[in-house]
């Protein structure tokens, strides 16, 4: 799985349309979240490894620019303990949190310091 970081400009309903041109060309976006900054807005979405081309190719179509491509670990919903537990266990084994988003369906996507430690950690 891959997190991918997207810059857009301001444009009222941008958001709404380049996901749209990723649902048109067969991307299932598991997760992803958008928030502004000084100039302008930042989405990120998180693809299977596969469907990373595709968003490249709409994000130039689309007039953004692909800021960052990372691998990332997503977090099934229903984990025991929650959020507060996937924190305290990635921080016991020694990982920084870099990112952590939710998904549409309770999964957590984190990009982090150091994946493989992350994945024993949650016991993924």
């Amino acid at each position: 799985m891959r997190d991918i970081t997207i810059l857009m400009d301001t444009t009222q309903g941008r958001p709404a349309r380049f996901l749209e041109a990723l649902f048109g060309r067969g991307v299932n976006v598991d997760a992803g979240c958008l928030f502004a900054r000084t100039e302008g807005r930042v989405m990120h979405v998180a693809v299977e490894d596969h469907e990373v081309p595709v968003v490249h190719e709409v994000a130039v179509e689309q007039g953004a620019t692909v800021a960052d491509d990372r691998e990332c670990v997503v977090v099934p919903p229903g984990f025991p303990g929650g959020v507060a537990a996937i924190g305290t266990r990635v921080a016991e084994a020694g990982v920084t949190i870099n990112l952590a988003y939710f998904g549409a369906s309770g999964q957590v996507v984190l990009s982090t310091t150091q994946l493989d430690k992350t994945r024993e950690a949650l016991g993924l």
